[in-house]
């Protein structure tokens, strides 16, 4: 997925698709698959908002939604929310590590940067840290 390509997306998806496919991403590494009612309490949402999220990224061909069963992540799905994941992860690692932020703050910060900074930046503040952690390619 080219830069312009995944900066289209993004909009498309916007912040709170994003947070649901961080949370899908990582239910489906612990689960192997998510429920709207796990996704619901992780991000402290009501379960009418999950499904109506869920509905819009299965239009987006990012996760395979069918009521009442498990959701599972597309190969984009999980590309994407790997990406997010991982910046979402260099992040955390700054604003504890660099910034000396206790991890409850930071967390808030990290979420909050994910959804400003390029991919590009973020992976560039990741070389930085020690150790480091390299660009990687979705």
């Amino acid at each position: 997925m080219s830069n312009k390509e995944s900066s289209e997306l993004s909009k498309r998806i916007g912040r709170s698709g994003e947070d649901y496919l961080e949370a899908i991403g990582h239910l489906c590494h612990k689960n192997g698959s998510a429920q709207v009612s796990d996704i619901a309490q992780m991000l402290n949402v009501k379960k009418p908002s999950v499904t109506a999220a869920m509905r819009k990224l299965a239009d987006l061909g990012l996760i395979e939604y069918h009521q009442y069963s498990p959701i599972i992540l597309t190969a984009e799905g999980q590309r994407y929310a790997e990406r997010v994941i991982y910046s979402h992860t260099i992040l955390l690692r700054f604003m504890t590590e660099v910034a000396g932020l206790p991890p409850e703050r930071a967390d808030v910060a990290a979420c909050s940067m994910e959804h400003i900074l390029t991919y590009e930046e973020i992976a560039a503040i990741g070389t930085r840290l020690n150790p480091p952690v390299g660009p990687t390619e979705f």
